[in-house]
């Protein structure tokens, strides 16, 4: 039987190719960029090197994640809060308030009131723009003109 030498040879998986593989799925480069700085094909890609693709960036996270704790738990108070942040739901919350002289109010209800109704008229509230009244809208059928 004669050998058939058609195609590419067959791909041989080296040490160095795994730690690349791993190194750029955890950088978050696509399978396509990947294989093609590899010089093999997507499918060789991942048959070839479906763990470093499915759990690098994972292992990455953790070892991160342990760092983190870790620098929190040894008092690191940036450290602590995005953990808490990240992790526990916590948030902040940014309130602004407007007051007077002295934090009384700034302004009283009846003067609240006198400037809601200064700004209604400013704009005409009182009349609906762009309402067409209903004379407007249905023309009267014997001065209507056949324009067939």
């Amino acid at each position: 039987m004669e050998s058939n030498d058609v195609g590419r040879p067959p791909y041989l998986k080296k040490d160095e190719d795994s730690k690349t593989v791993e190194a750029l799925a955890i950088a978050g480069v696509t399978q396509t960029l990947i294989a093609q700085i590899l010089k093999i094909s997507e499918p060789t890609l991942r048959k070839n090197f479906r763990r470093e693709l499915d759990t690098s960036k994972a292992r990455a996270n953790a070892i991160i994640s342990q760092a983190l704790f870790k620098k929190a738990k040894d008092g690191n108070v940036v450290a602590q809060i995005f953990w808490l942040k990240t992790q526990a739901g916590w948030k902040e919350k940014n309130a602004i308030e407007l007051t007077g002289k002295d934090g009384d109010k700034l302004f009283t209800e009846e003067r609240q009131l006198i400037e809601i109704r200064k700004i209604f008229e400013e704009i005409n509230f009182s009349k609906q723009a762009n309402i067409i009244e209903a004379p407007e809208l249905v023309q009267d059928s014997e001065n209507e003109t056949d324009n067939t």
